[in-house]
């Protein structure tokens, strides 16, 4: 017999009301039963939701890339996840793109490196702008990702895969403009300025290895 009850029965003493009150206080106790068994399975259905869509949302942000437009600068986050994603701000010709790092990872082994390539779409045609090495460099707060970026990218979409470009066959090279902070020992910058020396360029999207 739950509380209710007892104190009614404290406090009506009489036969009558004792057996309202404790019918009464039966069913109260019936309903807060319910009503508990039914918050611990909503939280229990949560949880399992969590945990089932926790690996795509612990997934950290890689790097960021920007672009100026306007007064605010539009900026799209490049996740550590493998796989290839569309960018948000596809068929957007600029001169100048920046690519800031992502997250700082508090643990005591270093990250993986990373492989970002970015690539531009004209038509059928896809051809991969340039190769970014993402290294974590370890700090006061934890492993920071820096960049290097290979201008020379050796491969080409066949509209499947990425394939070896043969001798003889060029693309779209994307440098990096020296106006980024200076690089680290290793040669890796926290930021890094990059664009073509022909004039603007688009990044329609990038994959991540």
């Amino acid at each position: 017999m739950c509380i209710e009850s007892i104190l009614f029965q404290t406090f009506y003493p009489g036969p009558l009301f004792r057996s309202w009150g404790t019918l009464d206080s039966l069913n109260r106790c019936r309903y807060a039963e319910a009503m508990q068994i039914a918050r611990s399975l909503i939280a229990l259905i949560f949880t399992a939701l969590a945990s089932a869509t926790g690996f795509a949302a612990d997934a950290p942000v890689l790097a960021v890339l920007e672009y100026s437009s306007g007064l605010l600068p539009k900026r799209a986050d490049i996740l550590a996840k493998t796989g290839t994603i569309k960018s948000p701000y596809a068929n957007a010709p600029r001169t100048v793109w920046i690519l800031r790092e992502g997250e700082t990872l508090k643990q005591v082994n270093p990250p993986p490196e990373r492989l970002i390539q970015f690539y531009q779409v004209s038509g059928n045609d896809t051809q991969v702008l340039c190769t970014v090495i993402v290294k974590y460099a370890r700090s006061a707060n934890g492993w920071r990702p820096a960049f290097h970026i290979n201008s020379q990218p050796n491969v080409a979409w066949d509209g499947k895969e990425f394939i070896p470009l043969t001798t003889g066959q060029t693309a779209r090279r994307l440098t990096d403009i020296p106006k980024a902070p200076p690089a680290n020992a290793d040669g890796f910058y926290h930021t890094l300025v990059f664009g073509l020396a022909s004039g603007p360029s688009q990044i329609d999207g990038w994959d991540v290895q």
